[in-house]
């Protein structure tokens, strides 16, 4: 395949019910880096005091108010026009920038669990105002956490533990049709030697050396017969076929997962699934392979507010482990966003997939605590 013109790609607003004729061209600009290039410096703000007393005013502010907390917005949640316009700035950083925000300093705070969630909800809410939430559950805010020591309840037998309730490790992805921007904040990070170590890969820099070295594997990721496993609850699963590379206006979009195509212990892929054809596993190796080589440890402290753009940066996980002989007490809550303002453009034949997270007048559940990691949207399709 020959690469498309530059003019070509930008004018694209289509996706391939198959196999695009070309690829796009390689891509370049600050969401193009490799390892330490993308340096803390670049990511990491940290928050003054005077900023974090006022963070701590609108939590009070939206406490007072009696509102439920899938009403938290930047009206709710008032901030000064300094602070607000500021973390809207955030936003464009995530769009066009490095991909890669790292909000510091609501430590010191020492919120609550309730005052916590609320913080993290509204401060998000003045850098990408949209939050999606899932069809299934209407679930907007989860909890990962370490559940693998619970006990599971007979109805969710055959559902398992999500990624995000396991203390496996987890290699790159992007959770797949979930929203623009990954949204997480440290509540706990488990403790020195914990494990849990978190990175994040360019995308835009594997696409370009991928499409150096072996764009047959680009041509495998973009077409659309990536056979999905998407489970139910009471019901069997079903297959969704699908690409795991996009292209919108010049921009190489990942939405690369393995939970849905491989299955994992602890949820295991139905028998009825089809197998991942050679050239699919060699392109999830390969992707594999070049995040590795191209990643950087996300720099972590207690606290922090982890922005990811899900579309063009890739993130993973080192496994964690046992707290003091307890389960983990690593807890991060998470949120996927949207700013309809800098938001990319979605390709035309799948943006159904990609909106319906962000439904207007969906049912929001913000809950403080995780009561149900078996929920019935656990391990359907996305994370991990």
């Amino acid at each position: 395949m020959s690469a498309k013109s530059s003019m070509e790609s930008i004018r694209s607003d289509f996706s391939f019910a198959l196999a695009p004729d070309k690829l796009a061209p390689s891509v370049d600009g600050p969401m193009v880096w490799r390892n330490s290039e993308l340096d803390p410096v670049r990511y990491l703000y940290n928050l003054t005091t005077a900023e974090v007393a006022e963070i701590r005013l609108a939590v009070i502010h939206f406490k007072l108010s009696g509102l439920a907390r899938s009403d938290i917005s930047k009206e709710t949640f008032p901030l000064s026009e300094q602070l607000s316009n500021k973390l809207a700035g955030f936003s464009k950083e995530l769009h066009s920038g490095s991909g890669v925000v790292v909000i510091r300093g609501l430590h010191s705070a020492r919120f609550n669990d309730e005052e916590a969630v609320i913080a993290f909800v509204g401060t998000c809410a003045h850098i990408c105002p949209e939050r999606a939430t899932d069809s299934y559950a209407n679930q907007t805010l989860s909890h990962i956490r370490d559940a693998t020591y619970e006990k599971v309840p007979h109805w969710a037998k055959d559902i398992g533990l999500a990624g995000s309730k396991i203390t496996d490790k987890m290699d790159f992805h992007s959770d797949r049709f979930s929203g623009d921007v990954l949204a997480m904040h440290v509540r706990n990070d488990g403790g020195a030697g914990n494990g849990g170590e978190q990175f994040v890969a360019s995308f835009w820099s594997i696409y370009n050396a991928l499409l150096e070295k072996d764009p047959a594997a680009l041509e495998t990721m973009a077409e659309a017969q990536w056979p999905f496993e998407l489970k139910q609850k009471d019901q069997d699963p079903y297959l969704e076929l699908g690409p795991t590379l996009f292209f919108s206006k010049g921009k190489p979009m990942c939405q690369l997962v393995k939970a849905p195509l491989l299955g994992g212990a602890h949820i295991p892929r139905h028998p009825s699934m089809p197998n991942l054809s050679k050239e699919q596993l060699h392109a999830i190796h390969v992707v594999e392979e070049t995040a590795r080589e191209v990643c950087t440890q996300l720099d972590r402290q207690q606290g922090d507010i982890q922005l990811i753009n899900n579309l063009s940066v890739m993130h993973a996980r080192a496994a964690y482990g046992m707290t003091n002989n307890k389960p983990s007490t690593r807890h991060l809550l998470r949120m996927f966003l949207r700013d309809p303002k800098n938001a990319w453009d979605k390709p035309v034949t799948f943006r159904h997939n990609f909106d319906d997270p962000f439904t207007f007048g969906r049912p929001q559940e913000i809950p403080v605590r995780d009561f149900d990691p078996w929920r019935k949207i656990s391990g359907r399709e996305s994370h991990g």
